[in-house]
């Protein structure tokens, strides 16, 4: 075969087994490195590429097939529960490209999901718009206020992203999550995001909250 760069993924950690988290099923979560935004509660915050990298966090590069050799460990799981493989982050979608490759790799009889802030450029997309049975979309909050004083940016371009995903793959696929942020959005700035969901994705969102305890 020709030269070529070997195409690997920036990878924080491939988490295997989890059930119930990711959608129906046994799933594996690949979370990737990097995120365009900074959530003041993010659970991986360490995933944003630093100038002063850390030691104590390994970035593993996988290759496709390093990558499909681990998913494939858990075939008669997946198939068994309906679960498969799901990509989180950070942001998955500024890896879109390798995920991808990933999905055409990948057994078909396999769910392929992605958790997403849908808070990038539309080309990051692209390459999975058909690739995805389960898109998961973390919306923050619909006022962009909120979601700019939590994110420290601006959701405008999420907003679009989602719009234009609404008119390209089934509602069906679109699974869209708002959470309670505590000090962020009330009750009533929750229920304004649930009705634009409503009304303008045509699907019934899910409200979650993300921290079960703040230490005082």
């Amino acid at each position: 075969s020709g030269g070529g760069r070997v195409m690997v993924g920036d990878i924080l950690s491939v988490s295997r087994l989890r059930m119930g988290t990711d959608g129906r099923g046994i799933s594996t979560l690949v979370v990737f490195f990097d995120c365009p935004l900074y959530c003041k509660y993010c659970i991986n915050d360490f995933c944003h590429k630093s100038k002063t990298v850390f030691e104590t966090v390994p970035h593993a590069a996988f290759s496709l097939q390093e990558l499909i050799d681990v998913l494939k460990k858990d075939d008669i799981y997946y198939l068994m529960s309906g679960g498969g493989v799901v990509f989180g982050g950070g942001e998955p979608l500024l890896q879109s490209k390798y995920i991808h490759k990933v999905c055409t790799m990948a057994d078909q009889r396999w769910a392929k999901r992605i958790e997403t802030s849908l808070n990038v450029p539309w080309d990051n997309i692209k390459p999975v718009l058909y690739d995805m049975d389960e898109w998961i979309i973390d919306i923050k909050d619909i006022n962009n206020d909120i979601y700019k004083s939590y994110t420290k940016t601006d959701n405008k371009n999420m907003i679009e992203n989602l719009l234009k995903l609404r008119n390209k793959v089934s509602k069906d696929k679109i699974h869209i999550r708002i959470p309670r942020i505590p000090g962020y959005n009330t009750a009533y700035d929750i229920e304004k995001s649930v009705q634009w969901v409503r009304d303008n994705i045509g699907v019934e969102p899910e409200v979650f909250s993300y921290i079960k305890t703040i230490n005082r």
